[in-house]
Order: structure tokens, then C-alpha cells, then sequence
């Protein structure tokens, strides 16, 4: 076993060179490159990212490593529109990347994807456009994603309304997008005691549970 191999088991490593591990160590080594991808022009790249080099397995601790040796270079990224670490990483690397970046807190239910900023924005998306379209998720323009601003929350919302909240409830508030997404974050996250109905007139809707 190479000393270098050591280092790996004990943390992700910054200026590996694999030619320093033997064949069956190689093997296992993975890294975090932001090259781009052949063909698509690099927009929204700040400059030459740091690789970082871990074991297979260790990537939440990777990603945490990548986000502080790159954190000058991260703080530059617009993370709303279509950069190189998207276009570079796995989408399982680049949430985790934008997790340990700071730069919003993601939880993940069955069927949506709450993701909240650090200005107080959260959007919610339903959960396989998040996952399959990660170029496409901050948008208000189509259905799948809704936005609520800063001034208000999920919460907020959920309280000031009566004891079914349907969809056109819903359209007066300050949420922008697909009303739905945060009806569906009402239903299947557990900070929110209610249960799925469809109303008299056919919406879709929550109904709170009394105690």
C-alpha cells in the first residue's frame, strides 16, 4: 500500500499524481475535474478549478473538500444558469457540490425537491425535472418548478390559508411558477399535517388534519 494511498483513506487529497499509486489503488481512485464537456461552449466558467482526488465512496467528503480549496472560484459561478461544473460533473456530484458550497440547502422528498437559498428564496421542483433536466430547473415559465420569493415561506403560506387549500388558493399568493409543486410539498412533507383531496370542483388539494 503507497503512502499516498494512506492519505486518500484518511481524506480527499488536492495534487495527486496516480502514478504514485499502484495498479489496484488506481483503480479505486476517483477525482472532481471541471473540464467542460467536448463540443458545448464553456459560458459561466470563472476559471481553472482545483482537482481534488478521493477514494470511491468518500463523495460528500470530496465535494466538501473541492467546495473549500475552490471557494473564490465558486462564489463567481451563477448556479441559476448553465455553468461548466454542470456541464463537468454527475448530477449526484454537482448537488453535493452545491450543498457543501453553501450556496442553498437541498432536501429531497418522494416526489419534490426543496431547495433554499441563503437570501430565503426556495424553489421547489418536482423531483424527476430536477433530476433529469438539471439545466432547466430554475424557471417559472413551465410546469414542474415554482419559486417563492424571500418575502414570505412554505410555511407562511401554508398557515394563512383555511382548512383546504386548492390550487386557486393558491394563485393569489407570492409564489411564482407551478402552484402545484408546493401543493405536492404539502402532502408529502412531514412538517405539514394535511392529507391529499380534489375538491367539489375537481382541483387538486390539501386538506389540513384537525387534532
Amino acid at each position: 500500500m503507497t503512502q499516498l494511498y494512506d492519505k486518500l483513506k484518511e481524506a480527499p487529497q488536492t495534487g495527486v499524481s496516480r502514478a504514485a499509486l499502484n495498479f489496484d489503488e488506481r483503480a479505486e481512485v476517483r477525482a472532481i475535474q471541471v473540464t467542460g464537456t467536448a463540443g458545448l461552449t464553456q459560458a459561466n466558467n470563472p476559471g481553472k478549478f482545483t482537482d481534488v482526488f478521493y477514494l470511491e465512496g468518500d463523495e460528500q467528503a470530496a465535494a466538501e473538500t473541492f467546495a473549500e480549496v475552490n471557494s473564490a472560484l465558486l462564489a463567481q459561478v451563477d448556479f441559476n444558469a448553465r455553468n461548466v461544473l454542470q456541464t463537468s460533473l454527475s448530477r449526484e456530484l454537482y448537488d453535493l457540490l452545491l450543498d457543501a458550497a453553501g450556496d442553498r440547502d437541498i432536501t429531497k422528498y418522494p416526489t419534490v425537491v426543496v431547495e433554499t437559498r441563503a437570501d430565503g428564496t426556495r424553489w421547489v421542483i418536482n423531483r424527476n425535472r430536477y433530476e433529469s433536466q438539471v439545466d432547466r430547473r430554475y424557471t417559472t415559465n413551465e410546469t414542474g418548478s415554482a419559486r417563492v420569493p424571500p418575502t414570505t415561506s412554505p410555511r407562511a403560506i401554508y398557515e394563512q390559508q383555511g382548512q383546504t387549500i386548492a390550487e386557486s388558493d393558491l394563485m393569489s399568493t407570492a409564489i411564482e411558477g407551478d402552484i402545484r409543486q408546493v401543493l405536492d410539498y404539502f402532502r408529502v412533507a412531514p412538517a405539514f399535517d394535511c392529507d391529499p383531496v380534489t375538491t367539489d370542483d375537481q382541483q387538486l388539494g390539501v386538506q389540513k388534519r384537525t387534532e
